[in-house]
């Protein structure tokens, strides 16, 4: 068995391992389809694995930090085409920009969609999801501000959209103390990490690996990952992945 967690953020022009085109998205999806992979929100392949009763191949798309693109050009070619989604939004910044204050100087700074848009997205079907209140990395965070970012996170995000909120994405990919992640554990049904490879029935549904879509823009690339045949070329880009998630943690804990 294999689960794809696809890991997108926006989906529009622009520079750096951010942005994917919408014409690459479009053939992406096209590609999803013509696969036959089952097509599941993160909170359905959580339950599905606690209930083990996984397809034989999953594939999970979500998009983290909410850009408005997602709302008005990624969702409507999702649901177009019958498929759902996870969208990680942060729960302060809905209709702002991404200029959290970890933010990276050098990553350019987008619109994000705003309550009503996503409203929308979750009465056509698709999974709201929390990605913190301000986006700030759980390693530097206290317990009071830890409370804030994971716990009251999800019940502003559930008060300005009116959707159920039970999935959880750690910003930077940064799990942060044993507390932090009792917090994930005690708000959210589900969860997921930036470790790079396809999971498996025997993954922990708090801690659901996933593939950013920036190692997956070739299309021979993209597909043998639907098929779940990917593992080496993953491997091989994780070891760089962990070091640059080590080293942001440093920079922002």
């Amino acid at each position: 068995m294999s689960i794809l967690v696809l890991a997108y953020h926006g989906v529009e022009p622009g520079a750096g391992p951010l942005f994917v085109e919408p014409e690459l998205f479009e053939r992406q999806l096209d590609t999803i389809v013509e696969s036959g992979a089952s097509n599941m929100s993160v909170s359905q392949v959580a339950a599905a694995i606690r209930e083990k009763r996984l397809p034989e191949r999953v594939v999970a798309i979500t998009f983290d930090d909410g850009f408005a693109s997602v709302a008005q050009t990624a969702a409507p070619l999702l649901i177009e085409r019958g498929l759902t989604a996870t969208v990680f939004c942060v729960a302060g910044w809905l209709g702002r920009t991404n200029d959290w204050p970890s933010q990276p100087g050098a990553i350019p700074r987008r619109p994000l969609a705003t309550a009503e848009e996503l409203a929308e997205l979750a009465g056509a079907g698709l999974e709201l999801g929390a990605h913190g209140m301000t986006h700030a990395p759980l390693s530097a965070c206290d317990d009071d501000r830890l409370r804030r970012e994971v716990v009251a996170a999800r019940f502003d995000l559930e008060r300005t959209t009116g959707a159920r909120i039970g999935a959880y994405a750690y910003p930077y990919g940064i799990t942060g103390s044993n507390f932090a992640r009792d917090l994930v554990a005690e708000t959210y049904s589900a969860a997921c990490t930036t470790e790079l490879r396809v999971g498996g029935a025997d993954d922990d549904p708090l801690a659901l690996p996933r593939v950013d879509v920036h190692y997956l823009r070739s299309a021979y690339i993209f597909r043998r990952a639907v098929e779940g045949s990917l593992g080496s070329y993953l491997r091989a880009r994780s070891v760089g992945a962990r070091l640059r998630r080590r080293l942001l943690e440093l920079r922002l804990g």
